[in-house]
């Protein structure tokens, strides 16, 4: 990425009293994306070194600048006339998005805390973690029903749909809805099973060990140059249900991209119900879990509560 000009970040407009380091970005965009621990430890020593004692007003002075793991720990002094604003940390965060420099903290994986001091006493400290700086929601929305579908083959199943996802249809025969975000995505996947399992019956086989180990090869066998990342046995409303992440390598157009899923194997009575999220393999995927987590935790089969 092209180096750019220190002036042009300090001239951008200001929100309230916060001075955001947007300065401090163009060293971040100095390095590559993947930084390691010790590629943030040189970061610091160069704002330290660089940026020490600049007076870059509204009463702050950049006092030094260290890492501890992945944060960035920025230390400033302030004059007696300085005082907090009451949503600081919400400003800091909406100015850094607003300049667009956001993403550089989020996409290398890069926390943040502020300390503000007046002599040896601290008045302020604000930690940022790197997450917070992403575009991505995590509030779900309104329930959506697969009953009735002609691809959901009888299986009457609610779950909710992730704020500024997209609802789309498949061509795939077992597919019935997703859910897509740029790259990523979650399916909702039903397929007919040999035979029908009742719930002790189904906990029972996915207890079966040698059974979830060929289970698991002709999942990852879809992957080229593939890992079982983890699994477990859980409950998805009532019903059990395998959880696992695999990783591997996956053909588009003739380019290779490296992708990771989490899915849920359901066996609901004589049906397997796979629900399969995912994407390109990084730091999106660590943040976006918790959204896949939260979406099949609002799986709910509303036939079993009609009693």
């Amino acid at each position: 990425m092209n180096e750019i000009s220190l002036n042009n970040y300090t001239k951008l407009p200001l929100k309230k009293i916060i001075l955001i380091p947007i300065f401090l970005c163009y060293f971040l965009i100095s390095f590559s994306q993947v930084l390691s621990e010790n590629d943030i430890k040189q970061l610091a020593q160069k704002v330290n070194t660089e940026l020490a004692g600049m007076d870059i007003g509204n009463g702050i002075t950049v006092r030094a600048c260290y890492s501890f793991g992945r944060t960035l720990v920025y230390q400033y002094d302030v004059d007696d006339f300085w005082f907090p604003p009451e949503k600081m940390k919400e400003d800091l965060i909406s100015n850094f998005k607003e300049a667009g420099y956001a993403e550089i903290y989020f996409n290398s994986d890069v926390n943040v805390d502020f300390h503000y001091y007046s002599g040896n006493k601290l008045l302020k400290k604000i930690s940022i973690k790197s997450n917070e700086f992403s575009n991505l929601h995590f509030k779900l929305g309104d329930f959506i029903s697969i009953n009735g579908h002609p691809k959901a083959k009888g299986v009457n199943l609610q779950l909710k749909q992730p704020i500024g996802w997209k609802l789309e249809e498949s061509d795939f025969p077992n597919i019935v809805i997703k859910f897509c975000y740029k790259t990523n995505s979650y399916i909702v996947n039903v397929k007919d099973n040999v035979s029908f399992f009742s719930r002790k019956e189904a906990k029972e086989l996915l207890s079966d060990s040698e059974y979830i180990n060929n289970l698991m090869f002709e999942y990852s066998s879809v992957l080229k140059q593939s890992e079982i990342l983890n699994h477990k046995i859980v409950t998805v409303d009532r019903y059990p249900a395998l959880e696992f992440t695999i990783r591997g390598n996956h053909e588009r157009t003739g380019i290779e991209i490296r992708i990771i899923m989490k899915s849920w194997m359901i066996l609901y009575e004589d049906k397997i119900i796979l629900l399969q999220c995912g994407g390109e393999d990084g730091k999106e995927f660590k943040t976006l879990e918790n959204l896949y987590n939260l979406i099949t935790n609002s799986v709910i089969f509303p036939e079993q509560y009609n009693y």
